[in-house]
């Protein structure tokens, strides 16, 4: 995501709350996002237990939100990707 200048600051902040609901969620067990070096460039990372739990985020509200400053502060539309990976590659210890 490349996000104007002028709308930095709520972007990084709106980033940081919809990280901070997203590592909350049951089904995601693990989110990240990367600034890029030339600092108006984002990549979110987020992994999933499977493609239904993540496209019943993508209806939950925090996902909502973060979607409306998006829209505000994008200065082009955000590149979207999936990648499925196998089970046996995720060894995430839940306790």
């Amino acid at each position: 995501m490349v996000v104007t200048q002028k709308k930095l600051g709520d972007f990084c902040e709106a980033l940081k709350q919809y990280l901070k609901n997203v590592s909350t969620q049951r089904d995601c067990f693990h989110v990240t996002a990367v600034r890029l070096p030339d600092g108006l460039s984002f990549v979110v990372y987020e992994f999933w237990d499977g493609e239904e739990e993540w496209k019943r985020h993508l209806q939950s509200a925090p996902n909502k939100a973060f979607q409306h400053v998006k829209v505000d502060t994008l200065c082009q539309p955000e590149t979207v990707s999936s990648v499925a990976v196998p089970a046996a590659w995720c060894s995430v210890n839940r306790d």
